[in-house]
């Protein structure tokens, strides 16, 4: 893990100095599950972390993505680094609870080595590395893969399959009522004071 947080700040730092001409803060780098929220990475809009005094954005790359290919991984982190670099310089690029990536996004994001898709109802948050980003990682960065990373839970793994539940047809032989019912009973139409008849 101290190999795989040192690998990601120093690929964090060589973005900052070659695509954001080193304008980024120092941010902490943590690795929490991801899976439950369906989110490769975050940024934390909040300074939540001190180290030795300074207070400091975080950023989350998923420990559960983290099988996926280098461009991928790196993909997510300048994601993050556009989301913090606005952040810096007051720009909004998110709404609805920072699931809507917004177009400040999405230009940031295209000028800073990220190819952008629009998704429904998230926006301009689907990002990629341009071939000139893939060409600076395979360059720049001192990991070709990833063998750490957090097990996803397999989505069937510890829940029972409930059985179905089967239904009986009671018909009412004079009005033609029907009543459905999860189990043998007897049962009366009030109407016509008569018992209803099982159907099989």
């Amino acid at each position: 893990m101290s190999e795989l947080s040192a690998a990601m700040m120093a690929a964090f730092n060589k973005i900052n100095a070659d695509w954001f001409g080193g304008e980024l803060e120092k941010v902490i780098i943590t690795f929490e599950e991801g899976y439950k929220k369906g989110a490769y990475g975050w940024i934390c809009t909040d300074k939540d972390w001190e180290q030795n005094g300074t207070a400091r954005y975080h950023i989350n790359i998923s420990s559960d993505y983290l099988d996926r290919s280098v461009y991928a991984v790196i993909s997510t982190l300048v994601h993050e680094m556009c989301h913090l670099y606005n952040l810096q310089n007051g720009k909004q690029d998110t709404s609805r609870s920072g699931i809507y990536h917004n177009k400040v996004f999405k230009d940031t994001a295209e000028t800073h080595g990220l190819n952008v898709e629009h998704i429904d109802k998230a926006g301009w948050c689907r990002t990629s590395c341009t071939v000139q980003l893939m060409q600076w990682i395979d360059d720049n960065v001192t990991f070709s893969a990833l063998h750490l990373y957090k097990k996803r839970a397999d989505p069937a793994e510890g829940k029972e399959s409930k059985p179905k539940q089967s239904t009986r047809k009671y018909v009412c032989p004079c009005c033609g009522l029907i009543v459905r019912a999860t189990k043998d009973c007897r049962i009366s139409c009030l109407d016509c004071d008569e018992e209803m008849k099982l159907e099989s």
